[in-house]
């Protein structure tokens, strides 16, 4: 393998770290705030809407009303539907776990791979442990189209046809992770000095609202 070559494959082995560390990051993040934050937003949205239906048919007349009605109404579907995507089955997890790690597993790699091979399996592993299916499928993907040889490379020609493979996959990775930083998501957790505790802000607060809510729709009291 050529020196060309062996940098190559270790710049995208630390690419594909680097990417792998990146959606673990925001992985984490987004868990948090599905499991935590976005249950308590739902509820807000449901809660706000019921109000203004009821507000709705007490003033029939008033398209004010009825027109805030819906805006809740679409806004509480359209949270619905963005947050009720279903996590990847535990199988198909494994499957691509398992069909990567048979590509890039140090044992399975020619001596001067393994290196590269190790760095990139410590990729696949952050992301598999994480439970972040996206990007071990992008790593078993990555792998089938730039994958490690199962011999030692032979030949110019070979040689020149891989580092143009490589380069393409070092590109695709570092397009992949100018991508993640430019999410929403990226940017928010980016910006907060400690996710944990702006989650938690984003708990109370609507907790807060939740209270009031709750207080608002109770029937006063008879004198």
């Amino acid at each position: 393998m050529s020196a060309q070559q062996s940098n190559l494959r270790s710049r995208l082995a630390q690419r594909q770290q680097e990417k792998a560390e990146l959606e673990r990051q925001l992985h984490a993040a987004q868990a948090r705030y599905r499991d935590e934050v976005a249950p308590l937003e739902e509820e807000v949205l449901r809660l706000q809407m019921e109000h203004l239906r009821q507000a709705a048919q007490r003033h029939m007349q008033s398209a004010k009303h009825r027109n805030a009605y819906h805006d809740a109404q679409r806004a509480y579907e359209t949270f619905q539907e963005e947050h009720s995507q279903s996590k990847p089955a535990p199988d198909l997890l494994k499957r691509h776990y398992r069909q990567a790690s048979k590509r890039c597993h140090p044992d399975v790699v020619p001596e001067a791979y393994r290196a590269q091979a190790a760095a990139t399996f410590q990729a696949l592993e952050s992301a598999y442990q994480a439970g972040h299916a996206e990007a071990v499928q992008a790593i078993a993907t990555a792998l089938d189209r730039w994958g490690f040889p199962r011999e030692e490379p032979d030949g110019r020609r070979t040689q020149s046809r891989e580092v143009d493979d490589l380069q393409e996959a070092v590109s695709c990775v570092e397009t992949a992770i100018e991508a993640l930083q430019n999410t929403d998501v990226y940017r928010a957790v980016a910006e907060a000095e400690d996710v944990e505790a702006l989650l938690e802000a984003q708990k109370r607060e609507l907790l807060r609202r939740l209270r009031a809510l709750k207080e608002g729709a109770r029937p006063s009291p008879r004198s």
